[in-house]
């Protein structure tokens, strides 16, 4: 069989070796869709049946590659509670919230891979304590590890899709309505990453990692609007500092001032304008756009000739390319890790173990904590997989299945 994903990523995310100019040509007409049973529920489930899937399929699911007679998970229902999931009675910024505060595997409340609750509860939101205290990771790892978080990956960032899979019960409009509110009223601020979509081929023969290149969706992120707003005003307190230093040549200072207003000039903008997308010649000139861009508070999107036509930049989140970078890699390694088996599934208990890298002996070789995920969880990683519509889920009698869709 042969199929493709498609998903959005970071412009400055670099996936592939090189970027191909045409990934459309590269989407196959023979798709076969592998769609789920469309029953909602099944009327039995027999004994014996029972006693396979717990014996037979659990193991094979888990397998690294389809092998003879390897079972089909028994579908329960699609009628799936998350952990995460939320009702329609809590606030879009409690989803949010829910998100970041449970983004990084080792201090979770999701689970307790790592650490108990209670020895989550007594490091107090100390990151750099739990990450430094985990077992089978150097310390050189261990500090990689706080440089990323800390210095590397954008504050306070998260996607409509895994917000689409917080709310999977009230559907996608209920989200896209909040959030709208939100913006309006100022809480929070969206950015669409435009045409950066890769699309990732497989083959009959196997899973093609390297072909990955570029398309034409959309991908939008939300930020929270006070994480914004504080990074311009970081910006800006810094530059009046460097301006105070008596040292500065007339030549630095005269950019450093440019830089100085164009940031507060922009700051007073996305505050009076909660909901714009994109900033254009009529709003700020060619040497504060031009400024802007070096701080990567907008930017030309790879069409670039109808945005120099329309004088438009859109409004970006400095870094946000290094999270969606994250984003990608994390599709990439579940679509290869459903398509080992046969039927594209598995059990999440499964998936958790190779997201890991848990040997024969129950060992865990970390390989969460190492790049590109940087302990990462793997909750986040299936929520905006599944808001996307890459995956589905469904009950089993022995735990939550993951499955990839008809849309690959």
């Amino acid at each position: 069989m042969s199929s493709n994903l498609r998903y959005s990523a970071a412009k400055s995310s670099k996936i592939g070796k090189r970027a191909l100019t045409s990934p459309v040509k590269k989407i196959q007409k023979d798709l076969k869709k592998i769609l789920p049973s469309q029953n909602k529920y099944l009327s039995n489930l027999k004994k014996n049946a029972v006693g396979k899937i717990q014996n037979g399929s659990q193991a094979t699911a888990g397998s690294s590659s389809s092998k003879p007679g390897e079972e089909q998970l028994l579908v329960q229902d699609y009628n799936v509670q998350l952990d995460y999931q939320l009702s329609k009675d809590d606030n879009i910024m409690v989803a949010i919230d829910t998100i970041l505060d449970n983004q990084w595997a080792e201090s979770t409340s999701l689970h307790s891979r790592y650490f108990t609750q209670r020895e989550v509860q007594d490091a107090d939101g100390n990151m750099e304590q739990l990450v430094f205290s985990l077992k089978g990771l150097s310390m050189k790892v261990k500090a990689e590890i706080m440089t990323y978080r800390r210095n590397q990956l954008p504050k306070g960032i998260v996607t409509t899709a895994q917000l689409y899979s917080i709310y999977e019960s009230q559907g996608n409009t209920f989200v896209d309505r909040n959030l709208e509110l939100n913006i309006r009223n100022g809480n929070l601020r969206k950015f669409i990453i435009t045409n950066a979509s890769p699309v990732i081929s497989r083959t009959k023969q196997k899973y093609q990692h390297g072909k990955v290149t570029y398309g034409f969706e959309n991908v939008e992120v939300i930020v929270k609007a006070e994480y914004y707003s504080d990074l311009i005003k970081e910006e800006v307190k810094k530059i009046e500092g460097e301006l105070e230093e008596v040292t500065i040549s007339n030549v630095d200072k005269k950019k450093k001032t440019l830089q100085f207003e164009s940031l507060k000039k922009f700051l007073s903008f996305v505050t009076s304008n909660p909901t714009a997308l994109f900033v254009t010649h009529d709003d700020l000139d060619n040497e504060e756009l031009s400024a802007l861009v070096s701080f990567g508070l907008v930017t030309l999107t790879s069409n670039h000739l109808n945005e120099i036509e329309s004088h438009q930049y859109s409004i970006s989140y400095p870094a946000c390319g290094t999270f969606l970078k994250l984003i990608n890699a994390g599709r990439v390694w579940l679509v290869k890790t459903l398509s080992k088996g046969k039927y594209k599934e598995n059990l999440e208990e499964q998936l958790f173990n190779k997201w890991e890298g848990i040997n024969m002996n129950g060992e865990t070789k970390m390989n969460n904590f190492r790049p590109p995920f940087y302990g990462y969880d793997l909750n986040w990683i299936l929520a905006d997989a599944l808001g996307a519509g890459v995956i589905e889920v469904f009950n089993t009698p022995v735990g939550r299945g993951w499955k990839l869709t008809g849309k690959i």
